[in-house]
């Protein structure tokens, strides 16, 4: 199988752990030049090559791939089966110090265009247990499209407390719960390319 990611010491890992569970306003982590670049740079380049449709309704307006499951690319179904493989999942896992299920992922890309935005939601769904994120593009705070992270009182989204902007190979994820509020700001004039999905639990 391809190696996407350098193996990571013991220590490295329970400092890694330390920062996700600490981190505010819920668990996440942002790691920057995580993967192969140039291994990187040729999923992008597949990536470029699926067909992207419009996705648009009150919550959000995007364009997607079809889950990349159906996708008969090497280089998208080698990053793809790396990312549900045993030992990657076991290196999440190692982080997030939750039990999730190797071989199960949900993974599509995304471009965000002017305009494009995603609206304030918790991405709460049956078996959801880390959502994850895999920047393409650079793009500054002035161009939009940034991850925001929401703290809540009661139940609900309160302030932007973290923005992760989109940087090439930066590898963003965090635990899905009822108060894991996020949003994409709103991109101009720019496009935000990413891959990302879903680990779910045993």
């Amino acid at each position: 199988m391809v190696q996407y990611v350098r193996d990571y010491s013991d220590n490295e890992r329970t400092k890694l752990k330390k920062e996700f569970l600490s981190a505010k306003p819920f668990h996440n982590l942002v790691l920057d030049g995580f993967f192969d670049s140039s291994k990187l740079k040729k999923v992008f380049q597949a990536l470029l090559k699926e067909p992207f449709e419009r996705k648009e309704a009150d919550l959000f307006d995007l364009c997607q791939t079809q889950d990349l499951e159906t996708s008969e690319d090497k280089a998208l179904i080698e990053f793809r089966d790396y990312l549900r493989a045993k030992e990657f999942v076991s290196f999440i896992e190692s982080i997030t110090g939750l039990n999730l299920r190797a071989g199960k992922i949900s993974i599509a890309g995304s471009l965000y265009e002017d305009g494009n935005y995603l609206l304030c939601h918790d991405d709460q769904l049956e078996g959801r247990k880390i959502a994850f994120m895999i920047y393409f593009s650079d793009l500054n705070i002035r161009d939009g499209g940034s991850l925001d992270l929401f703290s809540s009182s009661k139940g609900k989204p309160k302030d932007i407390v973290k923005s992760i902007q989109p940087k090439f190979n930066r590898f963003a994820f965090f635990e899905v719960s009822k108060t894991s509020f996020h949003q994409v700001r709103e991109v101009i004039g720019k496009q935000r390319f990413a891959i990302g999905g879903w680990f779910y639990g045993r």
